[in-house]
């Protein structure tokens, strides 16, 4: 009689685990639900199983896995944590963000920089579908600069950073704007240098000392939004 060898639960669990840290999210899923039908009720495994659905913009079935887990284990942290992640966007229906350009999320010296703003209400901008990887569009004004998400306005940001930005898109240069990740306090932010006009080749979209200065002139700095913006503050 032929013998069916049953399959390894480590291996799985090792397949899973590596799947998940390649981003191959379909995958790990898939070995994890496989995991479970062997070892029912496994924390770890219903863990990765939820963050497998989260990945794959799956919040129902998110929901689900860690509630189950807070059931069998109610001071698990992350499930808890991830629990509360899922709750910060009210959101019923998938919201499908901006695929994200790997080559913005890049800090080039002297051709990007990265701000960090303080926000007093997350779920207003979680509720525009803004998330990582979010492509935003910057407006100069005279000294400072807007950002907005199509025709939504997003910040105000009034500051030395914002009105050399200004003066150099007058001069020709452009920007882009992309999200490098949104909190329930902060929303930080990439601005990099897409094209340099012929009056700017010799000067540097963000040298050096801006990136030292952006802690020292943060009590001067003006960030507005909307009731999303709580201080001034950069960092």
């Amino acid at each position: 009689m032929e013998v069916i060898a049953k399959p390894d639960v480590n291996s799985l669990i090792k397949s899973a685990i590596r799947e998940a840290s390649n981003n191959n999210w379909g995958k790990a899923k898939k070995l994890n639900l496989a995991i479970l039908n062997i070892t029912k009720n496994n924390i770890e495994t219903l863990n990765r199983l939820g963050i497998s659905y989260m990945k794959l913009l799956d919040k129902e079935n998110a929901t689900k896995c860690f509630k189950y887990v807070l059931k069998i284990s109610p001071n698990n942290t992350i499930a808890q944590k991830n629990i509360n992640k899922l709750q910060l966007n009210l959101s019923k229906k998938k919201k499908s963000v901006d695929k994200i350009d790997t080559s913005n999320l890049v800090n080039e010296t002297g051709k990007s920089i990265n701000l960090k703003c303080n926000i007093t209400n997350s779920k207003k901008i979680l509720n525009q579908g803004i998330d990582t990887g979010s492509q935003l569009t910057i407006k100069k004004e005279k000294a400072s600069i807007e950002i907005y998400k199509g025709n939504s306005k997003i910040l105000i940001i009034e500051n030395n950073i914002a009105k050399r930005i200004s003066n150099l898109i007058n001069l020709g240069n452009e920007y882009s704007c992309t999200v490098l990740g949104v909190s329930e306090n902060s929303i930080n932010i990439n601005i990099k240098e897409k094209f340099k006009s012929k009056e700017t080749i010799q000067i540097i979209s963000f040298p050096e000392y801006l990136n030292s200065d952006i802690h020292q002139t943060s009590i001067n700095q003006n960030i507005k939004n909307l009731n999303l913006i709580s201080t001034n503050e950069v960092e």
